[in-house]
Formats: C-alpha cells, sequence, structure tokens
C-alpha cells in the first residue's frame, strides 16, 4: 500500500486545521445529512436486519449506487437481505462491542488500544470477505458497495470507499489497511496541529474519524480526476 497525501501536503506537511474545516464545509450538504443519519440509526441495531436496510439504503442512495447494478431500486432491499445473511451476526457483534466499550463512538478508532485496533481489523476485514461475494458485480469486485454498506452501520470504524480512492489514492484492495492507515495518519495529524478531526465540522452532522476522513480522501484524489467531470457517484454507480 503507498497511498498518496491525505491530511498531509506532498512535501510531508499537515494540512492547516483551518484549510481542513474549508474543505469540510465545502462538501456537499447530502452526504453530511445521509451521515448524520447512519450515525444515528446505527446506535439502534436490532436483530431483524431493518436498521441495517435502512442505513445501507441512506449510504447508497446518497453515492448514486442504487440508480443500477446489482443495488438498483427494483432489488434493493432484496440484495441487502442477502448481505444481512451473510454478515449480519458479525455486524451485530462489532456495532456491539463499539456501543458497549465506553469509548467515544466519535475517536473509537483513536481510543481502542493498538492491540484491540489490530483485532478490530481483522475482524473487519474477515467480514469483509463475507460480504463481497453479495455486492460483486460481472465486471466489478464490490469493494465500492461493500465499504458503503460497512460504513452506513459501523460509522466508527469503516471508510465509503468510491473506485479513485481505491485505485488512485489507497491503491490497495485491502480495506484493513485503509482502516490501519487512516488510523494512523489521523493519530500524527492531530499530534502536530494540536486539532481534533471530529471537532472540524461546523455543521455537526459529521462527527465520527471515518466521516471527516472521507472528505479529504476524496479532496486528495488525482487532480485529473477531480477535474474530468466525472462524480464520485458515476464512479461508484459503475462499481456498484
Amino acid at each position: 500500500m503507498n497511498p498518496v497525501p491525505i491530511l498531509f501536503d506532498a512535501d510531508g506537511r499537515a494540512i492547516a486545521p483551518e484549510v481542513v474545516r474549508g474543505v469540510i464545509q465545502r462538501f456537499p450538504d447530502a452526504y453530511k445529512k445521509s451521515t448524520q443519519d447512519v450515525i444515528q440509526e446505527s446506535q439502534q441495531m436490532g436483530n431483524n436486519g431493518q436498521h441495517f436496510i435502512y442505513c445501507a439504503k441512506r449510504i447508497l442512495s446518497s453515492f448514486g449506487m442504487t440508480r443500477g447494478g446489482l443495488f438498483r431500486r427494483a432489488n434493493l432491499e432484496d440484495q441487502l437481505q442477502l448481505c444481512w445473511g451473510a454478515v449480519g451476526p458479525a455486524l451485530l457483534r462489532i456495532n456491539r462491542s463499539v456501543l458497549d466499550s465506553g469509548l467515544s463512538r466519535d475517536r473509537y478508532l483513536l481510543e481502542l488500544g493498538q492491540q484491540e485496533r489490530e483485532r478490530l481489523i481483522s475482524d473487519i476485514w474477515a467480514t469483509t470477505k463475507q460480504l463481497l461475494p453479495f455486492t460483486m458485480g460481472d465486471t466489478s469486485y464490490g469493494l465500492v458497495a461493500g465499504s458503503k454498506i460497512l460504513f452506513s452501520v459501523l460509522p466508527e470504524i469503516v471508510l465509503p470507499i468510491d473506485n479513485a480512492q481505491w485505485l488512485r489514492v489507497f491503491k490497495t484492495v485491502d480495506l484493513g489497511d485503509v482502516i490501519r492507515h487512516m488510523a494512523l495518519d489521523i493519530q500524527r495529524w492531530e499530534a502536530i496541529t494540536g486539532s481534533r478531526l471530529n471537532e472540524l465540522d461546523r455543521s455537526g452532522k459529521l462527527t465520527t474519524l471515518p466521516s471527516l476522513y472521507n472528505v479529504m480522501a476524496m479532496d486528495a484524489r488525482p487532480k485529473q480526476e477531480k477535474g474530468s467531470g466525472r462524480s464520485s457517484t458515476a464512479e461508484d454507480k459503475e462499481e456498484g
């Protein structure tokens, strides 16, 4: 894994908190609102999968992934039921471990000890591999849909990664590597700047570390990608 800089510039300098705050402020409100919803709703995960389906639908729709592919609106709930059948027990266990930990949901990844974080990362990656057969299409590996579904119910831990981020920002197919890098990157940036990433959204909608880190990871996509007229939702639709 050889990611491009996200919270640091090409010379290794930490991006100033006020610059990060500006990037967050300019980010689309639809993402902020849908993320706020799933942060709230994912506190109430039940055994029947209804909260899972609500949260997953909310995020997939906000990224334009219900317009076609496996998760098109016509068969969205059926496909999500299959996902829940495959990974529901694992997601419930992880979700409840977060809520019962006594740690801040907003800063969960950094408040975990290193050994606990490594165990969590292994658990998430194992769950991802169980999920991928139900997000994988004829021409995609299902990584985009998989990461977004996991983010929708574990917004304290998982990053919702689009095609450009997988290919040209993180340069890996291992979600565990991405989570590990995200935690260390945030930790180093906060130590240098003295700011807390989870406190930089003035709207108060984005509060978890992954929800804010994703804004900066999308901004870090290569300039030609961002200037090509292709949106992240268009890329997500192709992958999903």
